[in-house]
């Protein structure tokens, strides 16, 4: 989270008037301020791909069923719009506790979103923080759960200190992301990895090419997509389904969501599908989403076959050296710090939740129950036997909501997980 100090300087100590909130409860409302929420992302650079409309948009058509919209307008004296935050109202079950309304963003819930944020004018993130709570407070709202938050949010880290300093009730969590600083020229990045990984890189990729006619290449067009999609849809539940796991693209909505997304970002030359193949047959697939100079990875898939030639490690470095040709100058694994994605040159952050409670409502009972159960498995993670803890655990899908983002953990063998949150 941004330091005081930081915040200060990014928001130019700007005090507003107090703003006016709007709420719109239906998607074709928003798609009716597009150019208003296209500003504000061409003047806030902290934004990123998953703050745009082709990416909300395309969850909320897929995952929004049975889910109310509040969307959230924040506009100023002149009545121009400063802020949006995409949201939904949905009931959960508490333990002990009556059901209870919970907030979320669009986006969150289904484990395919991070480096989430409010949509804000720069130097406006403190008007919309009090406006925001200003009107959470006198709304029959009894949770909000603002997740996967971005290490560069300002609204964030004003948001914590407005909290903290009225005495909400409110939890924190902490969850690591890791990024690769690409420098301008492929031998530059070289230099930024260890001799083992260098030697890797290379080794592998001519060991391919003495064994088989290899081939890389890119979605392009927008007739190549359906069939695209489906190769990298195949090659996920291949790698699933032999481990017998359903895999993040059963779910027929994630593939609805996929398919969309794509659509919209392939259009505006944000798609990033790349397959490798050798001796024409399709063996590793890699989707990820550029956004000004990030590349986003999502997800990607391997033939189990092909094992043991490393080809999703294979195929990374590729892709790595075409985002370093394309002025690429961060590559964003996204959730998860595992060894895997930091043997890459990777810096670790951190994504931050934030749960807050309508003072006086049933959600503060909420909020303590879950923070205790939460520590009370921490506890129960320092203390019992790694044997014990797995015979609790209960048998994890991968089809399921919550359980979207996962990258293949062995993207080729070489147990090169990647997006961890599956």
């Amino acid at each position: 989270m941004m330091t005081d100090e930081k915040i200060e300087t990014v928001t130019r100590a700007v005090d507003h008037d107090s703003l006016s909130v709007i709420e719109l409860n239906d998607w074709s409302e928003l798609e009716g301020i597009a150019a208003d929420w296209e500003r504000l992302l061409s003047e806030n650079p902290a934004l990123g791909l998953f703050s745009t409309p082709e990416w909300l948009g395309s969850w909320w058509h897929a995952f929004g069923a049975g889910k109310e919209l509040v969307a959230l307008v924040f506009t100023d004296a002149n009545r121009a719009v400063v802020g949006l935050s995409p949201m939904y109202r949905e009931r959960v079950e508490s333990p002990l506790v009556a059901r209870v309304n919970l907030l979320r963003l669009v986006g969150d819930g289904s484990g395919d979103s991070d480096d989430m944020d409010f949509i804000v004018r720069p130097g406006y993130e403190g008007a919309v923080v009090r406006a925001f709570l200003k009107w959470f407070r006198n709304r029959k709202w009894d949770l909000c759960h603002l997740n996967a938050l971005s290490p560069r949010s300002v609204v964030a880290s004003l948001l914590l200190r407005d909290l903290r300093n009225n005495s909400w009730d409110l939890a924190t969590h902490e969850h690591p992301c890791v990024t690769v600083p690409l420098p301008g020229t492929w031998e530059l990045y070289l230099k930024q990895l260890s001799s083992k990984e260098r030697g890797k890189i290379g080794n592998r990729t001519r060991r391919l090419e003495t064994r088989h006619q290899l081939r890389f290449y890119k979605c392009q067009a927008a007739e190549e997509l359906p069939q695209c999609l489906d190769t990298l849809f195949l090659l996920h539940q291949k790698r699933w389904e032999k481990l017998d796991e359903s895999g993040s693209f059963s779910l027929p909505r994630r593939r609805q969501f996929y398919d969309e997304m794509a659509r919209l970002l392939l259009l505006r030359n944000r798609l990033e599908l790349w397959f490798l193949e050798l001796d024409g047959h399709t063996v590793a697939a890699q989707i990820a989403l550029r956004y000004g100079n990030t590349m986003n990875s999502l997800q990607e898939g391997f033939d189990p076959a092909y094992a043991s030639d490393s080809v999703g490690y294979v195929l990374r470095g590729h892709v790595l050296r075409q985002c370093i040709a394309a002025g690429v100058d961060k590559y964003d694994f996204l959730a998860g710090d595992q060894d895997s994605k930091q043997r890459w040159g990777a810096e670790i952050g951190s994504y931050t939740d934030i749960h807050l409670a309508r003072p006086g409502s049933m959600g503060v009972l909420h909020l303590q129950i879950a923070e205790g159960v939460l520590a009370t498995k921490s506890w129960l993670r320092r203390h019992l036997p790694a044997r014990a803890i797995e015979m609790l655990r209960p048998r994890r899908t991968r089809s399921g909501e919550g359980a979207g983002n996962g990258n293949d953990p062995a993207a080729g063998s070489d147990n090169d997980s990647v997006r961890g949150k599956s």
